[in-house]
């Protein structure tokens, strides 16, 4: 009876200890997180440097104002004349506010 406490006593501890096992390290990397926030993913907490929340920051973002800059062309297929100048324009503004966020990702090397 004794032993078949114990036995049990140490199979617990062992499930309990494969349990515990942490997960993998997250990439922190400022080029890893640049490319997470351009797929939508949520900046891993861990990844606390200034850096990495910088290059996730500005991944979300392009990727927030390329969409945005697709549903523009989308408008302008189906309007009138007197609201593409206001959308061109706007999809022009998106173009520069796009090249500029990527001339930071290139001079980072994200």
């Amino acid at each position: 009876m004794k032993s078949e406490r114990h036995a049990a006593a140490l199979l617990s501890s062992m499930l309990l200890a494969a349990c515990a096992v942490d997960a993998p390290a997250p990439d922190c990397s400022a080029s890893a997180q640049w490319r997470a926030g351009q797929a939508d993913t949520a900046l891993d907490p861990r990844c606390s440097s200034d850096d990495a929340r910088q290059a996730h920051t500005l991944g979300a973002e392009l990727a927030r104002l390329r969409a945005e800059f697709d549903a523009v062309g989308l408008q302008l297929k189906s309007t009138d004349a007197a609201s593409a100048g206001a959308l061109t324009r706007r999809q022009r503004q998106l173009q520069i506010d796009i090249e500029a966020i990527e001339g930071v990702a290139k001079v980072q090397s994200w």
